[in-house]
């Protein structure tokens, strides 16, 4: 190939420098005992460390014939998640601003926000939410009820995905420019889920049977 027809390199897209440093442990299949995983947390603290960044649910688990006892109500403020619960599920968000150097838009504040809000909303159906800070997304939102991807020009939304027995991917609604206008379409998706969706059908379902067009003239 001569130098005429040398294609031209492909540029990095740029991103947010990012300075903190991580450490990512292999948990052999993600399972670790209480005595190891209190090591592990008493030498990172030694070291430093501030925060932790969970990929999914942290469950604890007891012997058969055992369980939870008064310590955890006692000593803790944490709710425990139900996984049967039908309504609004926590929210999956990927890295971002917790140590990610390629975020494009903040969505920590987001996330949390968008959980004090809605998690264990009792909606009709099943409803969950997942929030990258970039198109990497880290945190599946294109398989999600609700997904939000942080872009230069601020935030996409995506609705209509899910995993499990009939996955499906999310389909675009537009871009929003402020945190604020993306919390006010998500409160119309729930309340669009509350009001079509019955207790076995999944948001993406309902858009198929009545066609996005129709579904965007009611959020948007």
């Amino acid at each position: 190939m001569n130098k005429r027809n040398k294609p031209e390199p492909q540029k990095t897209p740029p991103h947010k420098s990012h300075k903190k440093r991580t450490y990512a442990p292999h948990i052999e299949a993600g399972v670790i005992s209480v005595k190891e995983m209190k090591k592990l947390i008493a030498a990172v603290e030694a070291d430093g460390a501030k925060n932790i960044k969970l990929s999914g649910e942290i469950i604890f688990v007891w012997d058969e014939g055992q369980g939870p006892g008064t310590h955890i109500e006692k000593q803790t403020s944490y709710e425990a998640n139900d996984f049967r619960f039908g309504g609004v599920r926590p929210v999956k968000m990927c890295s971002a601003e917790t140590f990610c150097q390629r975020f494009q838009q903040p969505v920590l504040g987001l996330a949390r926000k968008l959980d004090q809000m809605f998690y264990r909303r009792p909606l009709a159906t099943k409803v969950i939410v997942g929030i990258a800070g970039c198109k990497r997304s880290c945190s599946e939102p294109a398989t999600k009820d609700v997904g939000i991807i942080g872009v230069a020009e601020g935030y996409e939304i995506l609705v209509g995905g899910s995993a499990g027995y009939s996955p499906k991917i999310a389909k675009s609604i537009g871009i929003f420019s402020t945190q604020k206008k993306v919390i006010e379409i998500v409160e119309k998706i729930m309340n669009y889920a509350d009001k079509n969706c019955k207790k076995t059908e999944r948001l993406g379902a309902v858009i198929e049977k009545v066609g996005m067009k129709a579904f965007l003239k009611e959020i948007l």
